[in-house]
């Protein structure tokens, strides 16, 4: 999946979701791959239909705890602003980032 990421004055950026990796296009020229046009489908938050906290990728619903254990700090950090789980700014690496929002998600659930 390829979703712009910027225009820039000299072509646009696409974010490759597969690869992980940013693939430039330059201005005039129209990008070899599909664009995904809706990049809400890469958006972790609640499934609508059941209120249950999943993620959405590829438009297919996977749950959280277990995409939790894929996700890089980066990742990790923004599925915790989305969910309002305020993470301490000397967390860098990702393990001890899902470790906290684990912890932060269990006590919720324990309340």
């Amino acid at each position: 999946m390829f979703v712009e990421t910027r225009k820039t004055a000299s072509g646009s950026e696409y974010w490759d979701a597969k690869n992980k990796k940013s693939v430039f296009v330059p201005i005039g020229q129209k990008p070899d791959f599909e664009v995904t046009e809706n990049p809400k489908s890469m958006i972790y938050g609640l499934d609508l239909a059941t209120g249950e906290d999943k993620t959405v990728i590829n438009s297919e619903l996977v749950d959280t705890q277990d995409n939790l254990e894929e996700m890089d700090a980066e990742q990790l950090l923004a599925y915790a602003k989305e969910n309002s789980i305020d993470v301490p700014g000397n967390m860098k690496k990702a393990e001890t980032i899902r470790e906290h929002i684990k912890e932060e998600q269990a006590k919720d659930t324990a309340e």
